[in-house]
């Protein structure tokens, strides 16, 4: 785990009480949306595209257990071609 990823768990560690709802925001192109929503078929998630149509905006809160489980969905969506995490 690199310093950096420490230091993100060590402060979501700080500002949760976990069990706890988090909202994860993504930005990427539409075109790769059927990935995204293959990988997290099991979340419910919201949508908006952006006005050209290239880029999808999404939403997701899940209930997670613990920073550990965080990082394992934004790992997971690293994985999908030109995906942004805000």
């Amino acid at each position: 785990m690199t310093e950096k990823n420490r230091q993100f768990m060590e402060t979501l560690d700080e500002h949760h009480d976990w069990p706890c709802p988090y909202v994860f925001k993504f930005i990427l192109p539409t075109e790769n949306l059927s990935l995204f929503e293959k990988e997290f078929s099991d979340h419910n998630c919201s949508y908006k595209e952006s006005r050209t149509g290239k880029y999808t905006s999404v939403t997701m809160e899940p209930t997670v257990c613990s920073a550990a489980e965080v990082m394992e969905v934004y790992e997971r969506a690293s994985d999908i071609p030109g995906i942004m995490s805000l």
